[in-house]
């Protein structure tokens, strides 16, 4: 879709206020109001308790204390408003710049807003009190008393937006927390940011600066005229596969970068039994194929995302389609990845992340350290499934996930389970998979204690149980020992960050590679080959010498602690399988682009600490 004339530049049509920590010092009042309450309740709070308290609204920090002490959280809830009003009566004060940037914009007839997670009573002492100071008051004030969600939801500011009558691509909505942040841009404002306690990076869209004192009216004019065109991550995207009669559905809006919302999708050119929606949704049901081709067709779509100010970004969707007698999914590409704190030490981890698993064509994806949110954000990213268990624990799939296994409560280290429906045979007869996730603790770690501390193959078995990880691995096992008894009829994976060697690896041939040790007899890859499960990179790989097969670390050539040692190289990422219906065509470790060494890796093009493991099986 093209147009003869481009869009004209947008203008700036109102500045959106966050009040806590943004305007008003209240963040420590608040957080001196909580601690105050806790204490009453028998609970101190410490750093840990900072994303529970700051930038939430009153009823999650409430029910935050209910959870530690048993009270009722509405009796908290009301007695936290009570006190941090009166707080806020007699120590609010404007931070730097608030009120030169407040009155700045209402001289050159900028309308504001306050968009604020507090309680209406709360923003009107505040804004008693801004007045109090000069300030002539806000054009909108939207409270937690207005929205049925508040922030990190878009609800609240795309309620100051309707009672503006402007859209949200023409505001600026200026905040201190990821939490107003993610708020903000959800409702597709192009944001300030000003953090308080809290790191937030720069990002498309997204202004940081350290003071209010920095920002006047012409450069908020310039982050809305300036405001990034749109893009797709990729500029091809291949879905799974469609089968001639059967309903299809792929989604693609998680694509787009730097749109100013409303993002809108339509498809010039695409297949007549597909339609694309204009929420990015791509239906519809194949035609029958006109003959028994062996070759796959491919439906292509055009589709063109237009932003709200009318600029656009384009993505070829190509759809592989297979008849409806066609046989069930015969090839499967299963990656295990460790994402080092759901990325959080590398710059703009989450589109890294996505351009990995986009370039990988995986299939399946076993995660560990996903910090409990990359899983679902990843998973809406891309348009697949998802199924997460704890914090740190989580499967993506581009084919359904059709059963969830192993506790949904599990903590930082354990393993996790779903079942995976990749395609159906003719006859509707379900073709499926099984993937388990696994983490297993990580000190005492074996490999320092062989080429650091010199410990003998005895002594290595000593300290692996002394670790847990022989216990842990038991648990797993045990936990598998239903699927792992029909393997051969529904294929069973088990990947993931052992922390551990393998037996494999430390050969006497290899010894060389492990400072001079070898054969060591590692226990937790005995104990999953005691179990029926293969290591997939071993047998596409036999050798340890020619192919070592590292995944720690690709950040670590030397060891952390300063110290100048080498960081000993091994393999303790896997991709292990069980059944007769799986054959491995290939494996592979990944890690690509820039990698820059510890601690120099905020830049780095590979956002883990771990490299990858992709496996390419045949399913028969």
């Amino acid at each position: 879709m093209t147009s003869p004339h481009p869009p004209a530049p947008p203008t700036l049509q109102a500045v959106l206020f966050d009040m806590d920590g943004t305007l008003v010092d209240t963040e420590q009042l608040w957080w001196d109001t909580v601690a105050e309450a806790a204490e009453r309740l028998g609970h101190v709070l410490v750093e840990a308790d900072r994303p529970d308290v700051l930038g939430r609204p009153v009823a999650h920090t409430a029910g935050f204390l209910a959870a530690r002490s048993g009270a009722p959280a509405a009796e908290i809830a009301a007695a936290l408003h009570r006190a941090f009003a009166e707080r806020v009566r007699t120590r609010v004060v404007p931070l730097p710049g608030a009120l030169a940037l407040l009155g700045a914009l209402r001289d050159e007839g900028v309308p504001t807003a306050l968009v604020t997670a507090s309680p209406r009573e709360v923003a009107e002492t505040v804004v008693a009190a801004l007045a109090e100071a000069g300030h002539g008051g806000f054009t909108v004030t939207v409270t937690a008393d207005d929205t049925a969600l508040t922030k990190p939801n878009p609800d609240p500011y795309l309620a100051a937006c309707r009672a503006l009558r402007v859209p949200p691509a023409a505001c600026v909505a200026v905040e201190d927390t990821p939490t107003g942040v993610a708020s903000a841009e959800a409702a597709g404002c192009q944001v300030l940011a000003v953090p308080s306690a809290v790191r937030i990076d720069p990002a498309p869209g997204r202004t940081v600066l350290g003071s209010l004192e920095e920002a006047t009216p012409d450069r908020l004019r310039a982050l809305v005229s300036d405001a990034p065109a749109p893009r797709f991550l990729v500029p091809v995207l291949t879905t799974r596969r469609a089968r001639a009669g059967q309903p299809f559905t792929a989604r693609v809006s998680g694509l787009v970068r730097g749109a100013a919302r409303p993002v809108t999708f339509v498809a010039a050119d695409r297949p007549d039994w597909l339609t694309v929606h204009a929420d990015g949704t791509l239906s519809g049901t194949p035609s029958p194929l006109p003959g028994p081709d062996t070759a796959v067709p491919v439906a292509v779509a055009k589709v063109t995302a237009v932003d709200a100010h009318g600029a656009t970004a384009h993505l070829t969707v190509r759809i592989p389609v297979v008849a409806a007698d066609a046989p069930a999914l015969d090839r499967i590409r299963v990656m295990s990845w460790n994402l080092w704190l759901g990325g959080a030490p590398v710059d703009g981890h989450r589109d890294k992340q996505l351009a990995v698993l986009l370039a990988a064509d995986v299939d399946v994806v076993g995660l560990q350290e996903t910090a409990v949110h990359a899983a679902p954000e990843l998973a809406d990213a891309l348009g697949w499934f998802h199924h997460s268990a704890g914090e740190n624990l989580a499967i993506l799939s581009r084919h359904p996930v059709v059963e969830t296994l192993g506790d949904p409560r599990v903590g930082f280290y354990g393993a996790a389970g779903a079942r995976i429906r990749l395609d159906e045979h003719p006859d509707g007869t379900p073709h499926e998979m099984v993937l388990w996730t696994a983490h297993l603790n990580h000190t005492p770690y074996g490999p320092y204690d062989a080429c650091f501390d010199g410990l003998r193959a005895p002594e290595l078995a000593d300290r692996e149980r002394e670790s847990g990880r022989v216990r842990q691995i038991g648990e797993i096992l045990a936990r598998m020992a239903p699927d792992l008894a029909a393997a051969d009829r529904t294929p069973v994976l088990l990947v993931g960050d052992f922390n551990a060697p393998s037996h494999l690896d430390w050969t006497a041939g290899a010894a060389p590679l492990h400072g001079g040790l070898g054969p060591v007899d590692w226990p937790v890859s005995r104990a999953v080959e005691g179990a029926g499960l293969r290591d997939s990179y071993r047998e596409a790989h036999p050798d340890p010498v020619t192919d070592p097969g590292t995944t720690w670390s690709p950040v670590h050539p030397r060891h952390e602690d300063g110290s100048g040692r080498p960081e000993p190289q091994d393999r303790i990422d896997f991709v292990l399988h069980a059944g007769d219906r799986l054959t491995v065509l290939d494996s592979t470790t990944l890690a690509t682009g820039r990698i820059d060494p510890w601690p120099d890796v905020a830049a780095n093009d590979w956002p883990s600490d771990h490299a990858a493991v992709v496996t390419t099986f045949r399913y028969a």
